[in-house]
């Protein structure tokens, strides 16, 4: 499957000198747990709800005075467009990360990739096979 397939939903994105009440704001609006934080068009880093909580909870910061660049994941792991799942998941997994923005050549961010999609992808994929398998068994026969 092609990476494409995830760039059709808008991706949440903002400036990294938001601050994080804005970017918390944009997250709850959006339903989404991480926002894509650009600089002239191009990804420059990632803000996850995790960061929120780490760095502006953990730490007692106000999160009105806080700017998105402060804490943001800087320069984060990313996949080219033109790349695999297979790719993808080993990317995820060497990285240790939940979420990857998808890239085109020019780090313009096109989509981005959750391991929450990921498993519904390979949740549905295992049912049709299911599905596949117990359509072609006659029942009552070993």
């Amino acid at each position: 499957m092609s990476l494409h397939e995830f760039c059709r939903r808008r991706v949440v994105s903002m400036s990294r000198e938001g601050t994080i009440v804005e970017a918390c704001r944009l997250m709850e609006a959006h339903n989404v747990g991480c926002i894509v934080v650009e600089e002239d068009g191009k990804l420059c880093g990632i803000l996850t709800d995790r960061d929120i909580a780490l760095k502006i909870a953990g730490e007692s910061r106000d999160p009105a005075k806080t700017r998105v660049g402060e804490v943001m994941t800087k320069n984060p792991v990313r996949i080219s467009v033109d790349k695999g799942l297979q790719e993808l998941t080993s990317l995820m997994h060497s990285s240790h990360v939940r979420r990857v923005p998808i890239v085109n050549g020019v780090e313009k961010v096109l989509g981005i990739v959750t391991l929450d999609d990921l498993i519904a992808l390979i949740s549905d994929e295992m049912f049709e096979i299911g599905r596949t398998v117990a359509e072609g068994i006659p029942m009552g026969t070993a």
